[in-house]
């Protein structure tokens, strides 16, 4: 039985507000997480009917046993906040177990973006001293599980990464992984052209939608969003919506400027910049029209590639800077690809006809690349970022788009 306190402050939580709407979704996003790992391990998973709103039930089944788990999760992972929460979901796990079946085993589950490995064992002793008929457990958003009782061990995991000192551990450049700014691009999209960017457009309530509409795992996401919102870029009263996005896009440029490695490369036989838009339009021809039968590891082989910098934004529309060499991006240096475009490294010298550049943020730069008359381009985007920092006036070049396209998108609102 639970103690006399722990139900005075089951009782107290019970009677405080409801739960606000972008806490509900974090609950969601934990339940999905959880769904997922019982899959892993071969469990039959179905969400539960009985769950009110604001919790998160799933029924499970293993062989002949039926576990009912109630998960609860904690924005602050504090020994005074997760004690009430974990006691408050085992008294309804014991509730909602009773209801499927006599004999399913009722699980407590806590939820938290980061619980340290005191805090677990803390819950767990707690729990087994006061439930010791209620199997529990205690997962985090760095991939961290820890179950205990009823053969729920299984389910154990350690965390991706280890974890010293502040919950708050991804370091800032993590924000601006590959990942993270082609879903930095999707939820900037709605105020940029298509024919400017390609994006999924569109509201995301939580996490998992934006997941399923950027290709990327409901882990990454999460992370994801959990940093903007950390870091006061998130505003999720009304689903994932960006907020202070002048300072989000300032330091996004500031993470950009790295020294780039630029490759020569020269024209086989002599060549304008015409012919690299004709020859990139042909190569995009063939990419897509790969028979369907081909082998995936033949496809996957093909470099993704398309114009950058200054070229990029002339084809774009936004000419400003003359007499630079056209830029190429190129997904890794392929030879047989650039022989293809008409292009040979072998004989680049001091005046080159492109430079190629290799993305460190592939899946960024590629995925939201555009097609103009059928040439593959980089995104408005990224042209930005590629440009800022560039002697050739690239800041000049940035100060036009800025201007010209971002006027909706650099502002001291939200986005």
């Amino acid at each position: 039985m639970l103690t006399t306190m722990a139900m005075l402050i089951i009782v107290a939580l019970l009677m405080g507000t409801s739960m606000p709407p972008h806490q509900q979704n974090r609950l969601m996003e934990f339940g999905d997480l959880l769904a997922k790992a019982l899959h892993k391990v071969g469990w039959q998973v179905e969400r539960s009917s009985h769950s009110a709103e604001g919790e998160a039930g799933i029924v499970a089944r293993h062989g002949k046993k039926i576990y009912v788990f109630e998960l609860k999760a904690s924005s602050e992972p504090r020994k005074d906040r997760a004690i009430p929460l974990i006691s408050q979901a085992i008294l309804e796990a014991q509730k909602a177990a009773a209801r499927v079946s006599k004999r399913a085993i009722p699980v407590a589950v806590l939820a938290s973006h980061h619980v340290s490995d005191s805090l677990s064992q803390h819950i767990k002793d707690f729990a087994s001293r006061n439930a010791p008929d209620v199997g529990i457990g205690v997962i985090d958003a760095d991939g961290f599980r820890g179950f205990l009782g009823h053969g729920l061990e299984v389910l154990n995991a350690e965390r991706s990464h280890v974890i010293e000192g502040s919950p708050k551990e991804v370091s800032p450049g993590n924000l601006f992984s590959d990942l993270n700014q082609w879903m930095l691009k999707i939820l900037l999209s709605r105020n940029i052209p298509d024919s400017l960017l390609i994006a999924p457009r569109g509201h995301y309530e939580n996490v998992s939608q934006l997941a399923a509409a950027a290709g990327v795992s409901t882990m990454s996401a999460f992370r994801f969003v959990r940093q903007l919102s950390e870091e006061g870029f998130l505003d999720e009263r009304g689903g994932i919506r960006l907020v202070r996005t002048e300072e989000l896009l300032e330091r996004w440029l500031r993470a950009s400027h790295h020294r780039v490695h630029e490759t020569p490369a020269r024209w086989i036989l002599s060549r304008d910049k015409n012919a690299l838009y004709g020859a990139l339009r042909s190569y995009a021809r063939r990419m897509r029209s790969s028979p369907s039968g081909d082998k995936p590891n033949e496809v996957r082989n093909v470099p993704r590639l398309c114009l950058a910098l200054f070229a990029a934004a002339e084809v774009l529309g936004f000419k400003f800077v003359h007499g630079t060499q056209a830029h190429l991006y190129i997904e890794r240096l392929d030879k047989e690809a650039l022989r293809e475009l008409g292009l040979s490294l072998e004989v680049a010298g001091h005046q080159p006809d492109v430079l190629v550049r290799v993305p460190r943020n592939p899946e960024a730069v590629f995925r939201a690349a555009v097609e103009r008359n059928g040439v593959p381009v980089s995104d408005i985007l990224q042209v930005w970022l590629d440009v800022s920092n560039h002697p050739a006036r690239g800041k000049a070049q940035a100060d036009l788009l800025r201007k010209r396209v971002f006027s909706h998108v650099f502002d001291k609102g939200n986005a």
